[in-house]
């Protein structure tokens, strides 16, 4: 069973965030100009008690902080609530096998950009946070950057999924909801970037997305694409499972 919470509404620019009956505008902050991907204005550092704000290209740079949203649901819940995130929490499930999440997890409902994929794409609310983190100040900014076009979608090959590590036996962190692989990008030109075809090519194509899968490292436990194994050719796995690998 699925239980909805509040949504926020979205209008010219602007957010308007209902909460016991008052609205509150806030002003969502605009991609970065193709000169300057990734320079931000100078932030106030976060100190220890404040909200993660994904909105704040200086969170890329705060693992622990981000880190910490999967063992604090709600301040997880806030910090997507924070960016215009609609979602929907997801009841807790576990299999015989051993696979499941618990009732942390959640379904995007509008996210940053459009999410397509093979069917519900079910995660955990950190590994949730920190993928509108990386899509907003990495992978929109990179689109600005190499093709002067906005990032208008995210192709996923799936998210939680009941299986091991080929070769290795253990589960793979798809089986908790605590990995998403990511295949392609989509611009309001029209044109498609997928990893398959442009991981190495030599022109654009291929320099943004080894630009977004190196800053991908930054934000995800485990980071792992093409240069990985075979088994990724065509999509950058990301997870929020613990340690950290960059490959």
């Amino acid at each position: 069973m699925k239980r909805a919470l509040p949504l926020l509404a979205l209008a010219g620019g602007l957010l308007a965030v209902a909460t016991l009956g008052a609205t509150v505008m806030v002003t969502r902050p605009a991609l970065a100009s193709a000169r300057s991907p990734f320079v931000r204005p100078n932030f106030e550092p976060a100190r220890p008690g404040d909200a993660v704000n994904l909105n704040r290209f200086w969170m890329l740079g705060e693992r622990a902080r981000l880190a910490s949203l999967s063992s604090h649901p709600q301040a997880c819940y806030d910090a997507l609530a924070g960016a215009g995130v609609h979602y929907t929490r997801v009841s807790a499930t576990r299999n015989q096998k051993g696979c499941g999440y618990y009732d942390d997890a959640v379904l995007l409902d509008t996210p940053f950009v459009r999410m397509s994929g093979p069917g519900d794409l079910i995660m955990t609310c950190g590994m949730a946070a920190r993928l509108e983190l990386w899509e907003r100040e990495v992978v929109a900014p990179a689109a600005e950057k190499y093709f002067g076009s906005q990032l208008t979608g995210v192709t996923a090959l799936g998210t939680f999924s009941c299986r091991r590590i080929r070769g290795e036996g253990r589960m793979s962190e798809h089986a908790y909801a605590r990995a998403a692989d990511i295949a392609g990008f989509r611009l309001a030109d029209g044109r498609t970037i997928t990893v398959e075809d442009s991981f190495r090519s030599k022109g654009a194509d291929g320099a943004f997305l080894r630009e977004i899968h190196d800053r991908a490292c930054d934000i995800f436990d485990v980071t792992l694409g093409p240069d990985y194994n075979a088994d990724h050719y065509n999509h950058f796995h990301l997870d929020v499972g613990g340690g950290h690998s960059c490959r």
